[in-house]
């Protein structure tokens, strides 16, 4: 109850009373009542009287002019008023009040308030989040998922989601709970980050409203991926036994799977899933050799269900167990056939498996005659070699089989089985050396009981082979021509000439020549001089001539040969009898012709003639064999205007007189000036009708001087006709170019 009071009017006031009569868990009835009071007791009053409460500023009664009303006690109840009012999320105090007026003795108006306590809306703890859901996404991240499961009209809101974790690393005990989040109310999702491998996680979600939180939802223990062990170690126990311990204690590994390697060789499963963090494991089954262990660690990834997780591999330290050897690897250096009284040469590699070396070794013969006997080998020695019985043919079979630590011999190897065979034998009777003509012959002969398989002739100069033929296996003799293969005069040849036999054997045999040739005679050369400057060349050889005999010339070649040394091949391949025509030989000044002979065999002899085309007459060669030749003569003038290019530059900051700086470019330009003094004879005007078709036909041509100066110019050729007479005067000017020689 609350009570209030109002301000003195003579010997009265108000005095306001309220209290809440009922309640729900979201309301609050309130009642208030408005009391005229007397101050000085005793006094009575009559007047008129008029009142009005109101609760949370809310007017809920009121009275008017009450008539005339007599009062004669302390506190008279003038007028009251009810009011239910809503509650909130949290208490509060609701303001009433009380107003009276009065119109009898002391008449006035007294006001008062009080303020009446109520409660907030009474909420229930919240419901926990359903369908809640933990998905591990990596070693580093797990996701949750929920859905909402609040109820505000039973009062159990959500305002907020908490989510709490706890976790440990490396098989240690669970570290205390911790928030790990607050969300709010309309979260349905959250990802874990930053989490680690080798770890477990445990996880918490609930809801929190204004009356408290929601029960717990734990997720299972999620784990992360287990470590590897943090030691594996091997013992061996017996011959064939070993115990292999995987201590696991740094993870929270649910089961251990372990795996062997003998030799080196590939890893092979010997257990899986057997559960505890340090786990003893005894081999009963060991292969002989050098053994190694591994050991995993695999763990559920919730609680104890699901695919799982597994770590990283940790390697024991190495054991050996003894056992017998295996079967030796065996081979023979001379192969599958060897010929007699040659020394066999047996070769193995030994397999033993515990990784021993050998002690001893036992090789078994089986002579040709099918006789059995052993050979003892002590200590590492991996070969053995056999010279006996080996005179005659037959087939030798070998085996062999080793021993180690284990007091037992291994197993035998496979038989290496040899033939022993005569092996071909190859004489080469041709060339004799010196080889002194092409084409030459290579003879040879074989004898082998097994017949011949295949054959190679070859050829080699210095180290290197320059001629190779296989040929048919009844061949004994081939003659090798120029197309084949054709030697230089002074070359040192080896013939050689390789055999396989029918046993596969092979031999071979070699003879070594000399090649000196014999040159052709010389040949006959006539020179005939053309009216228009041209030299015709005619052959003739294969004469006969006493003395020695000579080859037989196949062709010739004619190369003119300037005097400054300058060398042309007028002609190659030229038969007995046939000619060339230069075109262009030079003008009054001495030259030669080389005729060159030349025999199969590719000996030579050259022949020089000298020349001399003695004329006062210039030449120019139109056409591109240079086959029309025009001759220039009378009374001629001939000019030469060579120029050197050159370019100059001036330099910054160069001289002070400032002049430029010149470089020869090497460029030559000539030009040529041929004109006549004298005016030629019209005639039938056939001269000067040819000149004018040349002049016109062809805008380069060949230039030959009186003084022997040959060039290729650009031609413009002039004529001038004169009445009288009629005569004509000729002009050609001429620009130099770079040479060439006519095509045909």
């Amino acid at each position: 109850m609350a009570d209030g009071y109002g301000n003195q009017v003579g010997y009265w006031r108000c005095h306001v009373s309220a209290w809440v009569t009922s309640y729900t868990d979201t309301t609050d009835t309130i009642h208030v009542e408005a009391r005229w009071q007397s101050v000085a007791a005793g006094w009575d009053y009559s007047g008129w009287v008029a009142a009005t409460v109101w609760i949370n500023g809310q007017q809920v009664n009121h009275t008017g002019n009450s008539g005339n009303k007599y009062i004669n006690n302390s506190e008279v109840t003038v007028l009251t008023g009810d009011l239910t009012v809503a509650k909130t999320d949290g208490a509060r105090n609701i303001t009433c009040s009380a107003s009276i007026a009065w119109n009898g003795f002391h008449p006035g108006t007294s006001n008062a308030s009080c303020s009446v306590p109520v409660g907030g809306i009474n909420y229930k703890k919240p419901n926990p989040p359903k369908n809640v859901k933990w998905t591990r996404v990596d070693d580093t991240k797990i996701k949750t998922t929920w859905q909402a499961a609040y109820d505000n009209g039973a009062l159990k809101p959500w305002k907020q989601i908490i989510t709490d974790w706890r976790s440990s690393t490396g098989g240690a005990n669970w570290g205390a709970w911790s928030n790990k989040a607050t969300l709010n109310w309309d979260a349905t999702n959250y990802s874990y980050t930053g989490l680690k491998a080798n770890s477990r996680y445990q996880f918490s979600l609930y809801a929190r409203n204004q009356a408290g939180d929601s029960s717990h939802v734990d997720s299972q223990v999620i784990y992360t991926t287990p470590a590897a062990p943090k030691s594996v170690t091997a013992v061996k126990t017996g011959d064939r036994t070993v115990q292999v311990t995987a201590d696991a204690t740094n993870t929270h590994t649910w089961s251990i799977d372990f795996e062997r390697q003998v030799n080196g060789g590939e890893w092979e499963t010997i257990s899986t899933g057997l559960i505890g963090t340090k786990i003893t494991f005894t081999d009963t089954n060991a292969p002989g050799g050098t053994l190694r262990y591994r050991a995993r660690c695999w763990r559920f990834i919730y609680g104890d269900g699901g695919d799982g997780l597994f770590g990283a591999y940790t390697t024991s330290n190495e054991v050996t167990t003894i056992t017998p050897p295996l079967a030796p690897t065996v081979s023979c250096d001379q192969g599958a056939v060897a010929p007699t009284n040659t020394a066999l040469v047996l070769r193995w590699t030994p397999n033993h498996p515990d990784g021993t070396a050998q002690t001893s070794a036992e090789v078994e013969v089986t002579r040709q005659d099918g006789t059995i006997g052993t050979e003892t080998i002590t200590g590492a020695a991996t070969s053995y070699t056999r010279a006996a019985d080996l005179q005659s043919v037959g087939t030798v079979k070998f085996r062999v089989r080793t021993k180690g630590l284990d007091p037992d011999w291994g197993a035998w190897s496979s038989y290496v089985e040899v033939r022993v065979a005569d092996p071909p034998s190859v004489v080469v009777s041709s060339p004799v050396s010196p080889v002194t003509a092409m084409p030459f012959t290579i003879a040879w002969s074989i004898a082998d009981m097994t017949g011949v398989s295949m054959q190679t002739v070859e050829i080699l100069r210095g180290n290197s082979v320059a001629y190779s033929v296989s040929p048919g296996t009844d061949v004994r003799e081939l003659q090798i021509t120029s197309t084949d293969f054709l030697p230089s005069n002074g070359d040192q040849l080896q013939i050689r000439v390789s055999v396989r036999g029918g046993s596969t054997l092979t031999a071979t045999a070699s003879t070594l020549v000399a090649v000196e040739y014999t040159p052709p005679a010389s040949p006959t050369v006539t020179l005939v001089r053309n009216d228009d400057l041209s030299i015709v060349v005619q052959l003739r050889f294969n004469t006969m001539e006493e003395g020695e005999p000579r080859p037989e010339t196949t062709h010739a070649t004619v190369v003119r040969v300037t005097p400054d040394g300058g060398m042309l091949t007028v002609a190659d391949n030229l038969l007995d009898g046939q000619q060339c025509i230069d075109r262009l030989p030079p003008l009054n000044v001495d030259y030669s012709y080389r005729v060159v002979a030349h025999a199969e065999s590719g000996a030579t002899q050259d022949t020089l003639v000298d020349a001399l085309i003695v004329t006062r007459c210039c030449a120019l060669n139109f056409g591109a064999d240079a086959s029309d030749a025009l001759l220039l003569d009378g009374g001629y003038e001939i000019s030469e205007n060579p120029s050197l290019a050159t370019e100059e530059y001036h330099f910054a900051l160069g001289d002070t007189d400032g002049l430029p700086m010149s470089y020869d470019l090497a460029d030559l330009d000539n030009t040529i000036r041929f004109s006549t003094s004298y005016d030629y004879q019209w005639d039938d005007g056939d001269t000067y009708r040819r000149i004018r078709r040349l002049s016109r036909r062809y805008a380069y041509a060949w230039w030959r001087g009186v003084d022997g100066s040959r060039a290729y110019v650009r031609a413009a050729i002039g004529q001038q006709l004169a009445a009288a007479g009629p005569k004509v005067s000729l002009t050609v000017d001429m620009t130099e170019l770079a040479w060439e020689e006519p095509n045909g």
